[in-house]
């Protein structure tokens, strides 16, 4: 069984980890574990846990699910990246981070897969408008059609920008006030489904396959 620990952005990425992600992959012989960050994290925070996780589980691969919307300068390829069109960018990142972590001196175990969510966990719930216009029209008044036309106004859920004022979250709750991450955003995402989100949602997709390719690198 290979097993993948994942550091999360905070309690809903946890538990998509353990409610979405896990009955997944355990069908493909991979077990994933899940922890919380907490948000507000630092770079050397999130650094820190990284090395600590791979070096304290050497048996395991180490992972992030964590936010690109709100990084800053102390994070390795952000301002060679600042330029760059948002999978451009995102991957740069990734590719930076993972070359710091493994490059870092003290470290026992290399098996680390770098992530960043583009923007953040919110974009995924835009790959079904309807859906979540649905469940939000529960207990507030919503226009109808608001959700999808922020979603058709990007090439992809993952395109929504990250401004302060306008990532994913922000629209949401422009639109829905009443929407509260934790208690809704797992229960939306289910209803939505794995596969629809891998299908709109390209990076994250990209994220779910070299998961997947775990599995097959390990059967060589």
């Amino acid at each position: 069984m290979i097993r993948v620990n994942i550091l999360c952005e905070g309690p809903t990425e946890e538990q998509f980890v353990k409610k979405m992600l896990y009955p997944h992959f355990i069908e493909q012989g991979i077990m994933l574990t899940a922890r919380s960050l907490g948000g507000g994290f630092s770079y050397q925070r999130l650094k820190h846990q990284i090395i600590q996780w791979l070096n304290n589980d050497q048996g395991a691969y180490v992972s992030t699910l964590v936010d690109l919307y709100g990084i800053n300068s102390k994070y390795p390829g952000y301002a060679a990246s600042k330029d760059l069109d948002a999978y451009a960018k995102v991957r740069f990142i990734e590719n930076a981070v993972q070359a710091d972590i493994l490059g870092s001196p003290n470290i026992y175990n290399p098996k680390f897969v770098a992530h960043f969510q583009l923007h953040e966990f919110e974009a995924l719930l835009f790959s079904a408008p309807e859906i979540m216009e649905e469940w939000l029209a529960l207990d507030q008044a919503i226009s109808s059609g608001s959700f999808a036309a922020v979603r058709n106004a990007f090439e992809t859920p993952e395109h929504i920008n990250d401004n302060p004022r306008t990532a994913p979250s922000k629209r949401i709750l422009a639109i829905a006030p009443k929407y509260d991450k934790v208690a809704e955003g797992l229960i939306i995402a289910q209803e939505i489904g794995l596969p629809t989100i891998r299908a709109a949602c390209p990076h994250f997709n990209r994220y779910c396959l070299k998961i997947e390719q775990l599995a097959l690198e390990n059967d060589v």
